[in-house]
């Protein structure tokens, strides 16, 4: 008949219950492990909205800060883009997928819908405003001047959806010609804001509409103090946090921007701090998220296609003045192994400063820039950009949440 075994050579029921939690990962370990599984989700509208529905836990990793910037880093290339080009004041778009769209995402969705203006049609166009969120933002404008009628349109491709909003009278774009720009968010797979920004009369506006409320709400103002010409508001805008900015020309020597805060409704001009000659010859300044944690920054681009980076810090004090630092210098000619010369092919086409890629025509092509990872891919042997259009990158991922 066997013995037992010996006493004190079988750990006891507690010991081998410590052995397993000392065994376990702590929250934090898997809190990174999720998130890094999550990272890999599709970039599509519904992955992170739907992820974040599934606990709590996934909820706070797909709504931090870090992981929607990783998230955009890693899947940084738009679906596709659109371009515009201008012929005896018409308007044609058309539309060139850069990623695989899948079988579910056909081509013909992304032809722009016509304007529906009652009379008169023929004498309108839509004009781009803005892609964000996988949504489009369109205006129309009169063919034969800078006049903008009183019609937006919030177009979403994917889903072949439509939302026509009017421009309330009061706004009187069409009296003003004023510069008008704006941009279109969305953070859920429903709801989504237009904020309108434009300037007349020595003063900057923004108004929001809700499609939630169905309504606009109260205009807000802010004094814009100029020394001579007009006052333009820079197409190209970039969100941080909860707040909107866009470039402002035309106050005098010193570099500024608007911030429209979606949050307070509050509108401020601000001053960027850095030395006149930086920028004296410029060719290009862009907004990005390329500052630590994706907090704001500026592309100044020179002649010979050489970014200068500059971000935003605040000050150590935590007041809210903050200080411009250069950062790096990107030679995009060096990155794109581009030959000396050429410089009339030569051109940025603009920057999309949430997932901050960049688009460059030159004699080779056009490329698009990823200047996080500095990886870089051609979307066009030829250069369909040598009349003067634009382009507009459409990307469909937004964040879970509420807009």
């Amino acid at each position: 008949m066997p013995s037992p075994p010996p006493v004190g050579l079988r750990p006891s029921r507690a010991t081998r219950d410590t052995s397993r939690l000392d065994e376990m990962p702590s929250p934090i370990d898997v809190d990174d492990l999720l998130a890094e599984i999550l990272l890999h989700l599709a970039p599509l509208p519904s992955s992170l909205p739907h992820a974040s529905l599934v606990c709590a836990r996934w909820r706070r990793i797909v709504t931090d800060p870090d992981f929607l910037r990783r998230f955009r880093a890693h899947h940084w290339k738009p679906l596709g883009v659109f371009l515009t080009s201008s012929q005896s004041g018409r308007r044609d778009f058309s539309f060139s997928f850069v990623s695989d769209p899948g079988d579910s995402i056909r081509h013909e969705r992304f032809s722009v819908p016509p304007v529906r203006a009652g009379a008169g049609d023929d004498d309108y166009t839509w004009v781009f405003l803005g892609c964000r969120h996988g949504r489009v933002l369109l205006i129309d404008r009169n063919r034969h001047g800078y006049s903008y009628g009183h019609q937006m349109l919030v177009w979403n491709p994917v889903a072949a959806e439509h939302h026509l909003l009017y421009v309330p009278h009061f706004l009187d774009l069409g009296r003003h010609r004023s510069s008008v720009q704006g941009a279109v968010i969305c953070a859920s797979s429903h709801n989504h804001k237009v904020a309108l920004v434009w300037n007349a009369d020595n003063r900057a506006h923004a108004c929001v509409y809700s499609s939630e409320t169905g309504d606009w709400g109260d205009v807000v103002s802010t004094r814009v103090r100029r020394e001579s010409g007009f006052i333009v508001i820079g197409f190209w805008n970039v969100m941080v946090g909860n707040s909107i900015y866009w470039l402002l020309f035309g106050i005098g020597s010193q570099l500024h921007m608007l911030e429209f805060d979606l949050g307070s409704q509050n509108l401020a001009v601000i001053q960027v701090p850095l030395p006149p000659d930086v920028y004296a010859n410029h060719r290009g300044l862009y907004l990005t998220t390329l500052a630590n944690g994706g907090g704001l920054s500026l592309i100044v681009m020179s002649a010979n296609l050489e970014a200068q980076l500059w971000e935003r810090t605040p000050d150590c004090d935590g007041a809210a003045t903050a200080r411009w630092m250069l950062r790096r210098t990107i030679e995009l000619d060096k990155l794109l192994s581009l030959r000396p010369g050429f410089p009339e092919c030569r051109r940025i086409l603009g920057v999309e400063g949430d997932h901050n890629v960049m688009f460059v025509s030159t004699y080779r092509g056009a490329f698009m820039v990823h200047l996080e990872s500095m990886q870089f891919e051609k979307i066009f042997e030829t250069n369909p950009f040598s009349d003067g259009g634009t382009i507009h990158p459409f990307t469909t991922l937004y964040a879970p949440g509420t807009c």
